[in-house]
């Protein structure tokens, strides 16, 4: 079986284990991220199938984090969390290449099906 790669970013570690577990539990590989800085520089690293990212992070936040993803790997895809999911927020993360958006709080099993919709939709 092929290993898929996912990054995970929040600065809220909780919702960085709780994805990470889920989704290894789902044969990915999953490497953490606790700020949109760390996470642009793993994607300098490697490149990831997936990259689950929160919107409002100290330092660069997940709209960022998703323009360097699609700059560097187009094909990358992006899902945005986040607690604040205005509408002009949302525009611009789908601008930036985002193609899924999960309300915060969320279930794993919502991770789960975002993760194998944008996979699907490849």
């Amino acid at each position: 079986m092929i290993s898929r790669s996912l990054l995970v970013v929040d600065d809220e570690k909780l919702v960085r284990w709780s994805i990470q577990e889920t989704m290894g539990r789902e044969h990915f590989k999953v490497v953490s991220a606790s700020n949109g800085t760390d996470a642009i520089e793993k994607i300098h690293q490697e490149r990831f199938d997936v990259i689950i990212t929160d919107l409002v992070m100290p330092g660069r936040n997940g709209i960022d984090v998703a323009r360097q993803a699609k700059k560097l790997h187009p094909d990358t895809k992006v899902i945005m969390i986040t607690a604040y999911g205005s509408t002009l927020d949302k525009e611009e993360a789908r601008n930036a290449g985002v193609s899924f958006f999960l309300d915060k709080p969320f279930q794993v099993d919502e991770v789960k099906r975002a993760v194998s919709q944008v996979l699907s939709a490849a």
